[in-house]
C-alpha cells in the first residue's frame, strides 16, 4: 500500500472518529452511551468496515452499551453518508477496548508504590 493511501485511510480513521464522537454527544439520546469513550476507529482499505473501539465507565455493563450502539448503528451511518461524502458509509463493528481500564489500574499500583 502506498503512503499516499496509508495517509487517506488515516484521514478517513480521524474524520470519522471525530464525526462519531459528536454523533454520541449532540444526537444519541439513549442513556446507556452517556459515558462513552470511542478510544479509535480504525477502516478497512475498501472504506466498507470500520471497527470502532470504544471503553465506558467502570461500573457500566459492557454488553448493554454494545448493544446500544449496535442499536444505534444504522442511526450513525445514516448521518455519516450526510455529513461525510463517500460513495459509500462503511459498516460499523463496536468493538470494547480495555485500554483505559488497565491504564488505570496501572496508575493505582503506581501510585500505591
Amino acid at each position: 500500500m502506498s503512503s499516499q493511501n496509508s495517509f487517506r485511510l488515516e484521514r478517513m480513521n480521524e474524520l470519522l472518529k471525530r464525526e462519531i464522537i459528536s454523533l454520541i454527544k449532540k444526537e444519541s439520546k439513549d442513556p446507556r452511551l452517556a459515558n462513552l469513550l470511542i478510544t479509535d476507529l480504525e477502516i478497512s482499505r475498501d472504506l466498507s468496515h470500520a471497527k470502532v473501539f470504544f471503553s465506558t465507565a467502570k461500573n457500566q455493563d459492557i454488553s448493554e452499551v454494545k448493544k446500544a450502539l449496535e442499536k444505534a448503528s444504522g442511526f450513525f451511518r445514516t448521518k455519516l453518508s450526510k455529513s461525510v461524502k463517500l460513495r459509500h458509509t462503511p459498516k460499523l463493528n463496536f468493538i470494547f477496548d480495555p485500554t483505559p481500564d488497565k491504564v488505570d489500574r496501572l496508575e493505582e499500583l503506581i501510585s500505591k508504590l
